[in-house]
């Protein structure tokens, strides 16, 4: 079936206003009906520089505090949803991604069955050409008995897709995705059937809960993979499992228990059991100085996700996690 055509983009950044003007110049190109910019409380002139745009699309939101691209999201989907009633469908993206020219295009001329409350663009580093491994669509292995199999034998890449399925013309089923180029029909939130994303989670796995949320909620997850973006990051290629600053160690492990329970169901303990080890061994990857340190932050972080308690503040969090050099 056709859908509306009314697709707002939006955008979280926090103090990386060169690769803003990138990303807000080539959303600009692109025929969106509004753009949402969520200022996380940025320090680095993002403020007046957003203030001294013209472009009648733009809708500018300033937080007074960092809310983590969690709480950035969760405010971009609410003002859409609130305030944009002509709104159809949205599509996510950081300030250091952005789509490539025709997107809009491309997702007019697609037939999205009622059942898709979601879809991922194929999402490519800088050059267009590599795959943004940390933006790879994939599916539960806990969901589908061959996946599982597959996981076990091929490890990340027995359950997200193949570098083939990125060659495609044709939308592939998948249960989860980042908030790279994701679109989500903003009827199933006006309606109850999905909420926002989780504020309370900062950053981390916020997205892929949030998908995995929506596909428990008995809708679809489309990978698209005619729908182009790119995002800069390549640091994280090859990158082993190293956070820095060290605050990052808390979000990235605490978050990741709430994910492992809502993608294993009755398998929790035992990946409880595999998964929470990992998580301390990787302090070999880290310098001598700050191996204490770490080992305290991924206690912390166990001891919270467990509990599903997210209640620390993102201040408490960083001085927490603070590492005196002895």
């Amino acid at each position: 079936m056709s859908h509306p055509v009314n697709l707002v983009a939006v955008i979280v950044t926090f103090n990386r206003l060169e690769k803003l003007k990138e990303t807000i110049a080539r959303t600009l190109d692109n025929a969106f009906y509004k753009i949402v910019v969520v200022n996380n409380a940025s320090t680095d002139n993002s403020r007046d520089w957003l203030d001294s745009l013209s472009d009648t699309r733009l809708k500018i939101i300033h937080s007074p505090t960092n809310l983590g691209g969690a709480g950035g999201f969760n405010q971009g989907f609410a003002y859409v949803v609130e305030k944009l009633p002509k709104a159809d469908w949205l599509v996510c993206f950081d300030d250091d991604a952005y789509p490539e020219e025709g997107v809009v295009d491309i997702f007019n001329a697609l037939s999205i069955p009622s059942d898709v409350g979601s879809m991922a663009g194929a999402v490519y580093l800088p050059d267009g050409k590599r795959i943004s491994e940390m933006n790879r669509p994939s599916n539960n292995p806990f969901w589908h008995f061959g996946q599982f199999i597959g996981t076990a034998r091929k490890g990340r890449m027995g359950f997200h897709v193949s570098d083939e399925s990125y060659d495609s013309e044709i939308p592939l089923d998948v249960d989860t995705s980042s908030f790279v180029g994701c679109f989500i029909r903003v009827a199933n939130i006006r309606d109850g059937k999905i909420g926002l994303p989780r504020s309370e989670l900062f950053i981390y796995a916020d997205d892929i809960i949030y998908l995995l949320d929506s596909r428990k909620a008995g809708l679809r997850h489309w990978f698209v993979p005619t729908m182009k973006f790119r995002h800069d990051c390549e640091t994280l290629v090859n990158q082993q499992d190293v956070y820095r600053p060290l605050w990052k160690v808390y979000y990235t492990y605490r978050n990741r228990l709430e994910l492992f329970r809502i993608a294993s169901g009755i398998w929790y303990p035992l990946v409880l059991l595999v998964k929470i080890p990992s998580f301390f061994m990787t302090f070999r990857f880290y310098e001598k100085f700050e191996y204490k340190k770490f080992l305290s932050i991924t206690a912390s972080a166990v001891w919270d996700g467990l509990r599903r308690d997210y209640s620390k503040s993102h201040e408490e969090v960083v001085k927490n996690c603070s590492v005196d050099i002895e």
